[in-house]
Order: structure tokens, then C-alpha cells, then sequence
């Protein structure tokens, strides 16, 4: 007989965690970013650089890969989803990030963050070590605790005060926290999705001897990856960046065959697609050109990171929420988030082009990630509420 806590019924918000964390994401998002805007318009005068990079990268962008995680990895595995304890966690510490970036609480911000990467540590590895009966994981899969090893590993340095150890220890903390972790996750999590979301294509496994070669093949690739920081800082920009292209180019271009435009319908399938391409392309950029630095690594970042999370949400919420029609559809609302985050790609890129206009280029990046946040919130935010939907 099974015991009767498995008989109960488990709670929405425990089966469909995306209802709860991608909303909180868009709402850490805007606060990462309002600032910008209101600096802009004179209305600030105060430069909050960290503050607004750690938000967006552990409150925003954080938030976003946890709704995903947490309702992708059960169902692909065959296995529970988080606990009330595990969600609840999840939907505090980023908030607590936030608010201790916003008030240059250092130690206390990456304190979260290390309690929150623990906690789906905890979540991810025991389901990917044992999926349920008949389920086998993707070898590309191995990126995700890989990933969230570099982000606690770039925590742990980012926190340390200037002057201990060697000068490159916290660049390179910022560097695996702010890139590594997130790029991590494109590769292992989008090497699996994307010819699913794009070409209607179900992920496989390989099995035996095929199989550890290509989990090693994934090892080796990450650690090229992480190689790229220390090369990038002790030896060249240019071939660090020129590293980190090439791996990102190899590891997710090829196995997607990404040269392929979407071949199912809807529109947000472009926007992924147009997201794939950008993070090689911002690493490419930095490459031929170090002096811009950081208009390409803001392609990656806004481009790739924070375009690809609300592209894929689109997908979730709608697929998620039975809304087959508007899933194989081009609803303007889709168009006009992938088109301000694009104008926000555009302007932010055009900065160091025109210091004389710097607060005008600013302010329209702001602007434009704050408007398409705002209509991605307006448009799946009422398919967040209500009954589960059969799965479009």
C-alpha cells in the first residue's frame, strides 16, 4: 500500500513553480534597471553598477532559471518537484539578494546566493544522478550542476575583499559568476531544448560506451570554458574571448545545428533562435575588438541571457497554461517584448560609441527592458493563475 503523504494531491505552485518565480524574476528585473532610467533622466545621481549587475544577474536571471528547473527537471526525470520548504527558500533568497545589492551589503548579497545555489544543488543532482524508471537524461544535462558550481565558485571569489590573494581573483570571480553560470545553463539546458522548441525534435540519450564519451566530451568543453577566465586575465583578452566563442560555438551551435531558422510555428521561436546566435556572437565581438569589451559582453548578457529567459518563458506559460493557439501564433505582445529587448541590445551596444551621448543611449536601453518586461508581465502573467491547463 503507498503511503498516504504520496496519495495527496501535491499543490499547483509546487507543480508548476514557473507561476510564482518567473513573475518575482520580471519584478527583480525592473528593480535591477529603473535606476538606469531614472539616472538618465537626472532624476538620480547615484551610480549603482554592482548593485544593477548582481540584481539582474542573481535576482532577475536567477528567478528565471529556477521556474524553469524546478518544473522542467521532474517532469523530463520522472521525479517529485520541490518541496514547500525548497520553493519557499526560492522565492525568499532572491529578494534577499536584491535588497542586499541595493544597500552594498557584499557579503550578505553572495551569502544569499550561495545559500540559494545549495538549495538547488540539492534539487538537481539527486534527480539527475537517479531519474525515475524508463527515464534517462540528456548527456548535455551535466552542464547544469557544472554551471551552478561556477557560480558559487565565482561568489566565493567576488566576495573577497580587494587587496587579499592576487589581483585577478575577484575578475575572475565576477567573470564565472556574471557569464559562466548563466552561459553554462544555455549550453546544457538549450543544447537540449532547442531543437525541441525549434524544430519540434525530442531530446535523446545516448547509452554505453557513446554515452561517457560524449559526458566527457561535456566535461572537457566546460573546462575549456572556465580555462577561457584564467587565459582571458593572465595572458590576452583577446584569446580568452576568443576561447569562450569557440567553445560556446561548438558546444551549442553544432549539436542544435542552430544555422537552421525555426522550422514550427510561433513567434517567440525566433527570438530564441535569434538568442542562440547572439552569445557566440557577443564573445566574437570582444575577441576582434577587446576595446569593446563591454558593448559585447551586453550582447551576451541582454541579448542572449535575458532575451532567451523571456523568450522560453513565453513557451512554458503558454504551453503550460493550453494556450495552443497563441503557442503557434505571433501575438504582438511576443513581438513587441522581442523587439524593445533587441532596441535595448542596440542602444546599450551604442554607449561607448557616443560618450557625449551616453545618458541618452542609457536611458533608451532602460527603457526599452523596462517596457518589454512590462508587456511580458501584462500579457502571461493572468495565464500564471487558475487550474492547470492540458499541455499545448
Amino acid at each position: 500500500m503507498e503511503p498516504v503523504s504520496s496519495l495527496r494531491p501535491v499543490p499547483v505552485w509546487r507543480r508548476e513553480p514557473y507561476r510564482l518565480l518567473f513573475p518575482l524574476g520580471v519584478v527583480l528585473g525592473q528593480v535591477g534597471v529603473v535606476h538606469w532610467l531614472l539616472y538618465a533622466l537626472g532624476l538620480a545621481s547615484t551610480w549603482r553598477s554592482t548593485s544593477h549587475a548582481l540584481t539582474l544577474v542573481q535576482g532577475f536571471m536567477l528567478c528565471f532559471a529556477l521556474g524553469f528547473l524546478y518544473t522542467f527537471i521532474p517532469r523530463r526525470t520522472g521525479t517529485e518537484g520541490p518541496s514547500a520548504v525548497q520553493l519557499g527558500v526560492s522565492l525568499a533568497l532572491p529578494v534577499a539578494v536584491t535588497a542586499s545589492a541595493w544597500w552594498e551589503a557584499w557579503w550578505l548579497t553572495e551569502a544569499c546566493f550561495l545559500a540559494q545555489l545549495g538549495v538547488l544543488l540539492s534539487f538537481v543532482v539527486p534527480r539527475i544522478l537517479s531519474p525515475g524508471p524508463g527515464r534517462t537524461v540528456p548527456e548535455g544535462m551535466l552542464w547544469v550542476p557544472l554551471s551552478l558550481a561556477m557560480g558559487a565558485a565565482g561568489a566565493v571569489l567576488t566576495a573577497i575583499p580587494p587587496g587579499v590573494g592576487p589581483r585577478w581573483l575577484h575578475p575572475l570571480g565576477t567573470g564565472l559568476l556574471l557569464q559562466g553560470m548563466f552561459a553554462g545553463l544555455v549550453l546544457g539546458v538549450g543544447g537540449m531544448l532547442l531543437p525541441m522548441f525549434l524544430h519540434g525534435e525530442g531530446p535523446g540519450a545516448a547509452e554505453g560506451a557513446r554515452r561517457r564519451v560524449k559526458q566527457a566530451l561535456h566535461v572537457a568543453a566546460a573546462l575549456c570554458f572556465v580555462a577561457s577566465f584564467f587565459v582571458e586575465l593572465l595572458a590576452s583578452s583577446r584569446w580568452g574571448h576568443g576561447l569562450r566563442a569557440l567553445v560556446v560555438a561548438v558546444a551549442l551551435v553544432g549539436p542544435t545545428r542552430l544555422w537552421r531558422p525555426p522550422s514550427q510555428a510561433g513567434l517567440h521561436r525566433w527570438f530564441i533562435w535569434a538568442s542562440g546566435w547572439l552569445l557566440p556572437s557577443g564573445y566574437a565581438v570582444v575577441a576582434l575588438r577587446p576595446e569593446l569589451r563591454t558593448a559585447g559582453l551586453h550582447v551576451v548578457f541582454l541579448g542572449c541571457f535575458a532575451l532567451m529567459a523571456l523568450a522560453v518563458s513565453v513557451h512554458v506559460v503558454l504551453a503550460h497554461g493550453g494556450q495552443g493557439r497563441l503557442l503557434m501564433g505571433n501575438p504582438w505582445q511576443v513581438g513587441a517584448v522581442g523587439a524593445l529587448m533587441l532596441v535595448a541590445v542596440v542602444a546599450r551596444v551604442l554607449v561607448p560609441f557616443a560618450a557625449e551621448r551616453f545618458t541618452l543611449w542609457l536611458g533608451i536601453a532602460a527603457a526599452a527592458f523596462l517596457g518589454a518586461t512590462a508587456v511580458w508581465a501584462a500579457f502571461l502573467v493572468p495565464f500564471t493563475r487558475g487550474r492547470p491547463a492540458p499541455h499545448a
